[in-house]
Formats: C-alpha cells, sequence, structure tokens
C-alpha cells in the first residue's frame, strides 16, 4: 500500500512545473493588464530582485500603491489552506508563509506607503477553519478579524501577533494590505488571462495562452527587469497575436461574496441584497422593489459612464442569473451603440459578423391559440424544459396567462446549442417570435421565463428590441420566481 501511495503522489518537479505555470499565468495576466489604461498598471516584473520573499511577480502602478504577488500552487491541492499551514515552518524549518510575508511587508513599508501583497494558493480555504472563512469579497483577512469577538477569533489574533512579533496595531495594517487568493489552479488563471486578453485587444485562444505562457518563461531566462506597455506590444506584434479590437470590462456580483474583479472599467457590487447566504442559494432580492429602484438604475448609470467613456464593445462579466445576464444585454445592446458579449469555456459569445439566418425551433402550440390583447408567459426552454414549474407559478398568481415554451428543434438539453452562430440563430429566431406575438396578440405585457445558458440569455438581450413590453423573473428554486426586471418596449 505504501508504494501505491508512493507512485501516486505527486512527484516534486511535478509540483515545481505547475507552480511555474500557474506563476507564468499570473505574470501574463499582469502584463496584459499594461495595455488596459483603466487598471493603472505600468509594468510587470517576473522573480523581481531586491523585494524579499514576494518576488514572483511585481506590479509597478500609477498611481500606486504597487503589488507583490508570491504563487504557491500545487499539482494537487488536497491540503485546504488553514491557519496551521499559513503559520508552520517550511520544510528546512526556516520562517512560515506568513512570517516571510510579514518580513517582506516591513522591509517594503521602509519605501513605499500600503505595499499590496498577494498570496497566490491552489488550495481553498478549509471551510472548517474558523479564521480564514472571515476572509471578505476582497479576499482579505483583517476587518473581519478586527471586530470578531468569538473565542476562536481572539485567540487567532493572540497567535498571530506572537508567531509575527508584532503588535496589535502592527497586525491589522499588515493584514489590510495582504490579500488571499485560493483556488487558484491554472484553468482558472486561463479565464482571467482569457478576460483581460479581449480586454487588451489580444487573441485568447488555448494557442495564445500558452504562448503568452513561454513568453514569461524567455523573460525568467534573459533578464528579470520590468517590462512596460511597450515591451508588452512588441512582444504581442512578434507573436501575432495583436490582432483584435479590444472589450471594456462590466463586472456584476450578486451571487458571491468571494469574487473580485480587478480588471473591469466597472462593477457593481449586488450580493448583500439577495437573500440566501452563499452563492448556490442566492435567488431573489431582499426588497424585491430594488430591481427597478436600485439595479436597474445602477446598470443604467453604468451604460452611462461607459458610453462617455467611448466604450462600444462590452464584455459582461461577473456573479448573477439569468435574468440579470439577459437585462444586461439589454442595456448594451446594438440599438444603445453596444456590442454585448460573455466569455463561455474560453470561448467569446457575442454578436457573429457575418450573416446568420434565424435557427428553427418549435412551440408548444401554435400563435393562434393565443387570446388577442392579453398578457403572455413566454418560457425558453434551452438548457432545462421549466414548462411545469412556470405554468404552477402562473397559477399560483391567480392571472389566466397563457403559456407558450419555445424550445431549439433538437429539444431541450445541455447540447442542444452546439456554438455561439447556432446560438446566435436561435435566439434571432425566439427575437423574431415575440415580434410576431407583438403583430398577431398584442400582449400588453410578455413574461419572460428563461433556462438558457448565460452566454445565450446575454445574446437573447442584446437584439431583444421592437418586442413587447417585458417582464422577467428570477428563478427561486422550490419557491417558484420572483419578477425581476421590466423591460419596456
Amino acid at each position: 500500500m505504501k508504494q501505491v501511495a508512493a507512485a501516486t503522489r505527486p512527484s516534486a518537479s511535478g509540483a515545481r512545473l505547475t507552480g511555474d505555470d500557474v506563476q507564468h499565468a499570473v505574470a501574463w495576466h499582469a502584463a496584459l493588464r499594461t495595455l488596459v489604461p483603466h487598471t493603472r498598471v505600468q509594468a510587470v516584473t517576473v522573480e523581481a530582485a531586491h523585494v524579499g520573499n514576494v518576488d514572483d511577480v511585481v506590479i509597478t502602478k500609477d498611481p500606486g500603491p504597487n503589488e507583490y504577488l508570491q504563487v504557491k500552487a500545487t499539482v494537487s491541492a488536497q491540503r485546504a489552506a488553514t491557519l496551521d499551514w499559513l503559520c508552520e515552518p517550511t520544510r528546512t524549518g526556516g520562517a512560515s508563509i506568513l512570517q516571510r510575508f510579514h518580513h517582506a511587508w516591513t522591509d517594503l513599508s521602509r519605501n513605499e506607503m500600503h505595499p499590496q501583497l498577494t498570496l497566490v494558493t491552489s488550495r481553498s480555504i478549509d471551510p472548517a477553519d474558523p479564521i480564514l472563512t472571515l476572509r471578505n469579497r476582497n479576499d482579505r483577512l483583517g476587518e473581519r478579524l478586527q471586530h470578531a469577538t468569538t473565542a476562536n477569533a481572539l485567540a487567532a489574533r493572540s497567535r498571530l501577533i506572537e508567531h509575527l512579533g508584532c503588535t496589535d496595531d502592527e497586525l491589522f495594517d499588515f493584514l489590510a494590505d495582504l490579500r488571499l487568493r485560493t483556488d487558484a489552479s491554472e484553468a482558472v488563471w486561463r479565464d482571467h488571462v482569457a478576460e483581460i486578453s479581449y480586454a487588451a485587444g489580444v487573441r485568447a485562444d488555448d494557442t495564445a495562452f500558452r504562448l503568452g505562457i513561454t513568453e514569461v518563461r524567455e523573460w525568467v531566462k534573459t533578464s528579470r527587469v520590468e517590462r512596460t506597455a511597450s515591451d508588452v506590444r512588441d512582444a504581442l506584434d512578434r507573436l501575432g497575436l495583436h490582432v483584435t479590437e479590444p472589450f471594456t470590462i462590466l463586472a456584476i456580483n450578486s451571487l458571491d461574496d468571494h469574487t473580485a474583479h480587478p480588471d473591469a472599467a466597472i462593477t457593481l457590487d449586488w450580493v448583500d441584497r439577495f437573500r440566501g447566504s452563499e452563492a448556490r442559494n442566492r435567488r431573489g432580492l431582499k426588497n424585491p422593489q430594488e430591481w427597478e429602484t436600485v439595479l436597474r438604475p445602477q446598470l443604467a448609470a453604468a451604460q452611462h459612464t461607459l458610453r462617455n467613456l467611448r466604450a462600444r464593445r462590452i464584455l459582461i462579466t461577473g456573479t448573477m442569473r439569468l435574468p440579470t445576464w439577459f437585462t444586461a444585454g439589454v442595456m448594451f445592446q446594438e440599438t444603445a451603440g453596444f456590442t454585448p458579449a460573455k466569455i463561455k469555456d474560453g470561448q467569446l459569445w457575442t454578436l457573429p459578423t457575418g450573416h446568420v439566418t434565424p435557427a428553427a425551433i418549435s412551440l408548444s402550440h401554435p400563435l393562434t391559440d393565443l387570446p388577442a390583447g392579453q398578457d403572455v408567459a413566454l418560457a425558453v426552454a434551452i438548457s432545462a424544459d421549466l414548462t411545469a414549474d412556470v405554468r404552477q407559478h402562473l397559477a399560483s398568481t391567480g392571472r389566466d396567462i397563457p403559456l407558450l415554451t419555445v424550445r431549439p428543434s433538437v429539444g431541450t438539453s445541455n447540447t442542444s446549442i452546439t456554438g455561439v452562430d447556432h446560438a446566435f440563430g436561435v435566439a434571432l429566431a425566439i427575437r423574431d417570435l415575440a415580434r410576431e406575438i407583438a403583430r398577431t396578440i398584442k400582449p400588453p405585457i410578455l413574461h419572460l421565463f428563461l433556462a438558457t445558458p448565460a452566454g445565450f440569455a446575454v445574446l437573447l438581450g442584446g437584439i431583444w428590441d421592437r418586442v413587447p413590453t417585458t417582464q422577467t423573473y428570477e428563478d427561486l428554486a422550490a419557491n417558484g420566481y420572483e419578477p425581476a426586471f421590466t423591460i419596456p418596449n
């Protein structure tokens, strides 16, 4: 049994290569940020000299503070991140991870105000760790630890003060400048690189990612100097990657309170407005009136700001449910002067540049069965059949609203959409169906229920014009639906 365990355990060289790959992905992401003005990144240095134990990636910003990232990635992140892990000595009996960060912070603070240190690790935070689970949505631990009053928190504060040999005030100053970025696998950083690539106008496919990683390796081999935007552009030209008009990133968070979007030009943070304790069960607003009184005005303000910035291609990202993805697509559709997009599995879902014809769709019954002049409910069943749930919700309202279910001609499944062009063709067909409903039925309100991929919701919202006034709905799982954004037309 011992021999089997040893054979399946990741090798030291494998762990080292995995760490290098993640470190170089982090560095390539930082390099591409030099091309995006609102990030304020002026230069990036890989394995920088004279910065102590936080030399993996150094990001110079104007204005500061500068950022110092250290990567701790493993082939198998089976062991979770805990306070014990952060405080344990290294294998050689040297300083712990946390002591190394504290030493670097102390040294850097002599020459600059609030140097921003980040630990990037592929480990996940242990959900049973009473201290690291206090980390906030900005990946920082200090504020919640400082105000916590539990016995575990007070004991941890005393332990950290003794472990770092610092005062109470110094501990919280240090923790205010330290970020803990967990779950940082190469796959996660591929997504980050894809997002910033589109924002920089750079190819974002797998080949481009690998070329970027190789470029960073060459930087480490040749000279570990600062790389500015000019250096990065030269590399992109040489590699043939600088080929597309850039996108501007709009991030909307309504589900995950541990998701930050430093590359976004605008971030709308709505997590605290939703019911639920974590991403999977956050459904519906604590105050449902805020769909129209708070959230929609914030989307309109973001639209106004991005228009003033002359941003035209908008990459929508974040954590949200379908009515928000759809409405964001509506707010940034072409009739408003924008082109909306979303990344899904590394692929850009956006309006095709060539001609696409409407795809075949099927209806639960003919339009002629719908009574004229009355509200109509339209259920879009692409990834799941929501007909029964919608019918039950409509019955609970006490109103006689006829329901029409539409699906791709191949039926409802996770594979019924075969690609972006097919998705856009289906979206065109559904948009044309809504227009036909407007012409023939003339409903005061079209009640729209979605069970689709998020990228499809953005595409559909991006062409949702000349249709009836539309009421979208938030899926509350076992609790039915909640009216969400209203789209006037």
